[in-house]
């Protein structure tokens, strides 16, 4: 399960206040060249439909993001609830839920504490990882190599 159109892009729309943590995500899920450029990450254009839309939910979870995929366009959640308080309210704790959801949206599942990954389902809290490790590369190449 992915939100990839066809196998070649991901196209997003954003309705969220954490702006800078989804883009953060898209240009760490997504480069020009080399092992993250087989999967084109975008915002929409007035030709396409996006395939994915970045929201903001306030709900009682414990959840800090979530990706949820539907019939059309799937949803990548902020839950403020979570993300406007301590110890989560920092930069790179929303920069750490967005390429962890993003992930998601890629077809990457959550990994053990085995690996060093973003797709735990649980970050460490003073240090999150925000950007995808070689063990995140690797599956995200199996999945579209």
């Amino acid at each position: 399960m992915s939100s990839v159109d066809g196998g070649e892009e991901l196209l997003w729309e954003d309705d969220s206040k954490y702006n800078d943590a989804l883009g953060w995500a898209t240009g760490k899920w997504y480069q020009r060249s080399g092992a993250l450029s087989l999967i084109r990450i975008a915002p929409d254009h007035v030709t396409a439909v996006n395939d994915v839309e970045w929201r903001d939910w306030s709900k009682n979870s414990s959840a800090l993001g979530t990706w949820e995929q539907k019939n059309g366009i799937d949803h990548i959640y902020f839950n403020k609830k979570r993300l406007d308080k301590s110890p989560f309210n920092t930069r790179d704790a929303r920069r750490a839920v967005a390429v962890h959801e993003l992930g998601h949206a890629l077809g990457l599942c959550h990994k053990t504490e085995n690996v060093l990954s973003v797709m735990w389902s649980n970050q460490p809290r003073r240090t999150p990882l925000q950007a995808p490790t070689d063990v995140d590369k690797a599956n995200y190449e199996r999945l579209w190599g």
